[in-house]
């Protein structure tokens, strides 16, 4: 998506209305990133308002030549992990295909009620806070965000090579922490 140049200049002026146009225009682009991660709309509003206060504040380091969107995605993407670390209130949700590769009790399919599924992303983000904090933020991006690792280096001005590490020690120390709670788990039987 292309803001007009006047648009971000009018902002950087501090125009309310021009604040006013560009908060709408980000609300389409960002509420459903919220959404996703709070699943509660008014969090999600919340959030949202946070991280567009950020846009505006950060407006003036835009560069043009970048999508809008993906810089403004950025920038909520990154409020949203650290509100997540402040204040674990953000569920995570991890894309089934990667699911399959870390955590092998999820393929055993059964129904479940509104509780089990609220018990089971507890136990996820349980597991998930054991990684370190650099990888945790690598393995968010890529796994849940769906960020290519080039995207990953910009966004937290790291290599390419140092996300990919990230993300397979990730993988590496989730095989370990589900392989330890079942074995656990089986121990209790």
């Amino acid at each position: 998506m292309t803001i007009e140049r006047e648009l971000i200049i009018q902002c950087l002026q501090k125009d309310r209305r021009a604040q006013e146009k560009l908060y709408k225009i980000c609300f389409q682009l960002l509420m459903p990133l919220c959404y996703k991660y709070v699943r509660q709309e008014e969090l999600a509003r919340e959030l949202l308002n946070q991280a567009f206060v950020k846009i505006v504040y950060a407006l003036e380091n835009y560069n043009a030549e970048l999508s809008f969107k993906k810089w403004a995605q950025s920038i909520t993407l990154n409020h949203l992990i650290n509100e997540y670390h402040k204040q674990k209130r953000i569920r995570a949700i991890i894309d089934e295909n990667i699911a399959d590769e870390t955590m092998e009790y999820r393929s055993i399919e059964k129904s479940k009620n509104a509780y089990d599924y609220e018990v089971e992303n507890e136990h996820l983000n349980k597991i998930l806070e054991k990684l370190p904090p650099a990888t945790r933020k690598v393995f968010n991006l890529f796994a849940l965000e769906g960020y290519s690792h080039n995207e990953i280096s910009e966004i937290l001005n790291i290599s390419t090579g140092t996300s990919k590490w990230h993300l397979s020690s990730a993988k590496e120390l989730l095989k370990k922490i589900v392989a330890g709670t079942f074995t656990f788990l089986l121990f209790l039987k």
